[in-house]
């Protein structure tokens, strides 16, 4: 199993930290997905040799190939790396459940994409599998600087959405869709983890 966390831009609504380096419960928040990821085979994709001296003790890590491309941009560097189907997760996810990542990497093996859809409509591209179908729609969308993910997944035949909702069996809470993009949500994250003394799972 391969898996890509995608380090990101600084976290503008946190002062532009690196979101991945904050730390929640004494430890920091790179640590605890990969942790979560420890049966996986995972690179961290950075935006640029900078980002990767800053990462490079929790694990190796690879830069974007096509630059300012954001999430896809990560997606891309990751499948070029692997040359296999890759479970793509962001840095700032410090609850990831480490059966969801499987479950969805799995799904992923008679699929180009499996990307986890809430009961809104709303998706998750993010914390996602993606096969190497992906890369040639990656590339035309750099081509036509289209950077949503979900424009090159447009391109792609076999898609599952899979229901979020499957996903309360392995995470009866769903606290591994829950991302750190405020000062509020690292105060609540830092409630949630001191509450149930919870570790990585």
């Amino acid at each position: 199993m391969f898996a890509a966390v995608l380090a990101g831009g600084r976290g503008k609504r946190l002062g532009g930290v690196e979101k991945g380096l904050l730390k929640i419960g004494g430890r920091k928040i790179i640590e605890y997905i990969l942790e979560a990821l420890k049966d996986f085979d995972t690179v961290i994709v950075c935006r640029d040799e900078e980002q990767s001296d800053l990462y490079s003790k929790y694990s190796l890590t690879i830069t974007d190939i096509l630059e300012g491309m954001g999430p896809l941009g990560g997606i891309h560097a990751a499948l070029m790396h692997f040359k296999k189907p890759v479970l793509v997760v962001s840095s700032d996810m410090p609850f990831l459940n480490s059966t969801v990542c499987k479950t969805l990497y799995m799904e992923c093996e008679n699929a180009d994409a499996v990307i986890p859809k809430w009961p809104d409509g709303k998706l998750e591209p993010t914390l996602a599998s993606y096969s190497t179908s992906l890369i040639p729609e990656i590339e035309r969308c750099y081509e036509t600087g289209k950077k949503k993910v979900l424009k090159a997944v447009e391109g792609l035949k076999r898609v599952k959405f899979y229901p979020i909702e499957e996903l309360k069996k392995f995470d009866r809470e769903l606290l591994t869709f829950m991302n750190i993009n405020t000062s509020e949500d690292l105060k609540r994250a830092e409630e949630i983890r001191k509450k149930r003394n919870l570790g990585s799972v």
